[in-house]
């Protein structure tokens, strides 16, 4: 075993460890400026979409979907009954593993 290149990865890890560390530290501080509130709290607004002004979907959107970039919403339209809404979707939808 090639124990500098060892040594490197180590130390490389034990970098990234603590940059980590760093980057939970500056969330925790956004965080404490400007709180979160749960997706589902009792501040959320009803779901039903006719009671939500414009504003109110945006802020529920953003509540729901905070932080999860490979996540987004998907339309759908059922065509016999006509109803329509959205479902969540994600990147890999199609990927197999």
């Amino acid at each position: 075993m090639n124990l500098p290149k060892r040594d490197h990865v180590l130390q490389e890890i034990s970098a990234l460890e603590k940059r980590i560390e760093g980057l939970r530290q500056q969330l925790i501080e956004v965080d404490k400026i400007q709180p979160i509130e749960n997706a589902y709290s009792e501040n959320t607004p009803s779901l039903d979409s006719t009671s939500l002004s414009p504003n109110d979907k945006v802020k529920l959107f953003l509540r729901l979907f905070r932080g999860r970039d490979d996540v987004y919403p998907k339309r759908w339209q059922n065509q016999t009954s006509g109803k329509s809404g959205y479902s969540p979707a994600c990147a890999n939808e199609w990927v197999h593993s």
